[in-house]
């Protein structure tokens, strides 16, 4: 068991968004397990214990059409080739939470463009970006109650590190599931394509130079 210093990792692979943020959203997404697997519409049979089982079963799903999310952020599939990620570099635990970041960055920038006529405070607008982060888009997040968690766990008591576990191989079985809830929020948008979204109004520029870093709750 390797100790992982996630404050130091966030500090230099993530340094955009504020590390309360970042840590709250790693603990919900994947409570720190830089191997964590979450399917949409289905669940492995446990997870991932090394990287090679992580590789192995990330391109297992992916030859077999599944919808997932990997690492440290949980970052979907549908963001890696945006991010430069393939199902082994997106293991990676410094790469996956720059993906993470740069995500939640720019859900972050276009909430708050598409809200600024409505003069939302910062903490709302981080929030929206939260629901962006997990959906796609500024509502679902809500819903689901994936927003609360993360602020939930922004209040936890702060975590400096974290154990990175490795040893095993072969892919893992993944299980259908009949009831059509994810076990995850479904993150098979990029946040670039909330443009389809209708309660999306046309962005309007902000006035000033605001902080383009994501806040802390």
């Amino acid at each position: 068991m390797v100790p992982l210093d996630f404050i130091t990792l966030a500090q230099q692979c993530a340094p955009q968004v504020s590390l309360p943020t970042m840590e709250a959203i790693v603990r919900t997404e994947s409570g720190f397990n830089p191997f964590a697997i979450g399917v949409v519409h289905g669940r492995l049979l446990r997870q991932p214990a090394s990287e090679a089982e992580a590789v192995a079963t990330a391109r297992a799903l992916a030859a077999g059409g599944w919808n997932f999310s990997v690492g440290l952020a949980q970052v979907n599939r549908a963001n890696w080739s945006a991010h430069g990620l393939n199902e082994r570099s997106a293991f990676d635990p410094c790469r996956n939470l720059a993906a993470g970041a740069a995500i939640l960055q720019g859900c972050f920038e276009l909430a708050r463009h598409t809200r600024a006529n409505t003069q939302p405070d910062a903490q709302s607008t981080l929030r929206a970006s939260l629901s962006c982060y997990a959906s796609g888009n500024f509502s679902m997040g809500y819903r689901t109650g994936y927003v609360q968690r993360v602020v939930d766990n922004a209040r936890a008591p702060a975590m400096s590190t974290a154990p990175v576990v490795v040893p095993a191989i072969a892919p893992i079985p993944v299980v259908p599931i009949d009831s059509g809830i994810p076990v995850r929020a479904e993150r098979s948008r990029s946040y670039r394509e909330l443009g389809s979204e209708p309660f999306r109004t046309s962005p309007t520029a902000p006035s000033g130079d605001p902080d383009h870093s994501a806040v802390v709750f």
